[in-house]
C-alpha cells in the first residue's frame, strides 16, 4: 500500500451556511451525537485536490474525482498532518468543479463556534495566515504515464522528458482506496487549490456564489433576482422595519 500527501496554495473568502449545509453535517457517517444548527457553526469550501500533475509528477484521473469526493465526507481535517492530535475541522459535501483549466473536488468543512479556539482558526484561514491545504490518501499502484506499468518497475522516470513526444513522464494515482485526512499546511506540493465561499442554491435551484464583503458569517434565507439590461442579478432581501 502506498501513502500520499498532495497539498497546494489555498484562497481566501468567506463562506455562506444553509439549510443544506446543516442537513449534510448531520447526515454523515458517526453524525454529531447533538444536531447542529447553522448557528452552532463556521463553514468553508475549498479545492482540495484535482487532476493535473503536481509536485511528486503523479496525477488523479478525471475518473476518479468522484469517488474521491465521496472518500472525504466526514473525513477531519488536522494542521500539518500532525495524526497525535484530534480533528480540528471536518469534511462534507461539496461538488467538482473546473478551475483554470483542471477538475478539483470541493468538499466543504466546519468546525463549531462554540469552541474555544474557533475563532482563532477562522481569524487564521479568512486572513491568510494558514494558506495552504493538503489531502492524505492511501492508493495502491502508481501507473506510468506512457507504457502504462507500475511506475515503479517500468523504465520510465517521473519528471523526465519522454523521448516519444517530449512531455514530462508522469504517473497516475491508481485504485485509491481511502482518504485519511486533509491538512491545512504550511507549503504543499498541488497548485491551484483553495478556499472560497460556500455555494448556495435559491429558489431556482441555481448554485450561486454569493459575494462577501465582510468577514461576518451570512445567512441567507431568501433571494431577489432582477434583470437589468439583459443581465441578471441576485441579492438578499433584508426586511425593514415599518
Amino acid at each position: 500500500m502506498i501513502h500520499q500527501t498532495l497539498a497546494g496554495p489555498l484562497m481566501r473568502e468567506a463562506g455562506v451556511i444553509s439549510e443544506e449545509d446543516v442537513r449534510l453535517i448531520n447526515s454523515l457517517q458517526n453524525p454529531p451525537p447533538a444536531p447542529v444548527s447553522e448557528r452552532d457553526v463556521f463553514v468553508r469550501r475549498c479545492r482540495l485536490g484535482g487532476d493535473a500533475i503536481d509536485a511528486y509528477h503523479g496525477r488523479f484521473r478525471s475518473d476518479d474525482l468522484p469517488k474521491l469526493l465521496a472518500m472525504v465526507q466526514g473525513a477531519p481535517m488536522l494542521i500539518g498532518h500532525n495524526k497525535r492530535s484530534l480533528g480540528v475541522a471536518r469534511f462534507f459535501g461539496g461538488i467538482i468543479e473546473e478551475h483554470d483549466g483542471v477538475n478539483y473536488i470541493v468538499p466543504k468543512f466546519y468546525w463549531l463556534r462554540g469552541h474555544s479556539s474557533a475563532d482563532d482558526l477562522r481569524v487564521a484561514i479568512d486572513g491568510g495566515l494558514y494558506s495552504e491545504a493538503s489531502i492524505s490518501f492511501a492508493y495502491e499502484k502508481p501507473t506510468c504515464s506512457v507504457c502504462g506499468e507500475d511506475i515503479r518497475t517500468c523504465e520510465h522516470l517521473p519528471g523526465a522528458p519522454c523521448e516519444k513526444d517530449g512531455e514530462t513522464v508522469f504517473y497516475y494515482y491508481d485504485n485509491v482506496v481511502a482518504v485519511l485526512e486533509g491538512s491545512l499546511v504550511y507549503r504543499g506540493a498541488q497548485p491551484g487549490t483553495g478556499f472560497s465561499m460556500s455555494l448556495w442554491k435559491t429558489p431556482t435551484n441555481n448554485l450561486v456564489e454569493m459575494p462577501l464583503n465582510s468577514d461576518d458569517e451570512v445567512r441567507l434565507q431568501s433571494v431577489l433576482r432582477v434583470k437589468r439590461h439583459g443581465k441578471w442579478y441576485r441579492a438578499p432581501l433584508v426586511e425593514e422595519a415599518v
